[in-house]
């Protein structure tokens, strides 16, 4: 329990924006030996924040020990539902920070993972699915394609989100769908037609679902 709730406060910090205090918080939460998921958890959270920190390399670091920690898990976790880390979303949180860490390889490799949380959640159970994880692990693949000039990727991944109902949207997807769009608005595409319809597109779902994502407050993931 003590290690569950230094995970909460650890995606708490994160969402907030205090990315080194989430990587602390997180690393905290590992000194407590507990059996299940949790390590795996942890050691995701910990890479996510320091991806977003800046600190690509103890990033890595991070998504390797959550990888030895979800295979040398010692069966199930004891406490299922909510206490439970799915391999699906350990697959989301690497996605995102390798994007964040950047350069080739790790933009291909966040792809390779988004694309196996996407896989891993169409295939689960309706109780173990999580919207919020498809939308993040779709715009995730949307922006891999992107940064590597693929912009027909980049619509076919966008679209499950934007063709959602917006009500679905939460707060982080809006957030994401913000950053994208400003994105496709850089100098690199020197305000090609293409890029710039499907920024409006973005922009409008990310308008139309700021009202509903703000109420009620969204649990953080």
């Amino acid at each position: 329990m003590l290690a569950w709730v230094r995970a909460v406060e650890s995606l708490i910090a994160y969402w907030t924006g205090h990315y080194e205090q989430a990587a602390r918080l997180a690393q905290a939460g590992r000194q407590h030996r507990s059996e299940g998921s949790i390590g795996a958890r942890l050691a995701s959270l910990e890479a996510r924040s320091l991806a977003i920190a800046g600190d690509g390399v103890g990033a890595a670091g991070a998504l390797a020990d959550a990888e030895r920690a979800r295979a040398g898990m010692l069966g199930h976790d004891e406490a299922p539902g909510l206490f439970t880390f799915p391999v699906a979303k350990q697959f989301a949180y690497a996605g995102t920070t390798h994007l964040a860490i950047g350069g080739r390889a790790h933009v291909q490799q966040a792809i390779a993972s988004a694309d196996s949380a996407i896989r891993l959640y169409h295939g689960a159970e309706d109780d173990d699915q999580s919207v919020g994880d498809l939308f993040a692990a779709h715009l995730d693949l949307a922006r891999g394609h992107m940064l590597l000039d693929d912009l027909d990727g980049t619509e076919a991944m966008v679209g499950f989100v934007l063709e959602a109902p917006v009500e679905r949207v939460s707060a982080s997807i809006v957030r994401r769908l913000a950053d994208l769009g400003r994105e496709l608005g850089g100098p690199q595409y020197g305000g090609a037609a293409r890029a710039t319809q499907l920024r409006e597109r973005i922009q409008h779902t990310a308008v139309l679902a700021a009202p509903s994502a703000a109420r009620p407050p969204e649990l953080p993931t």
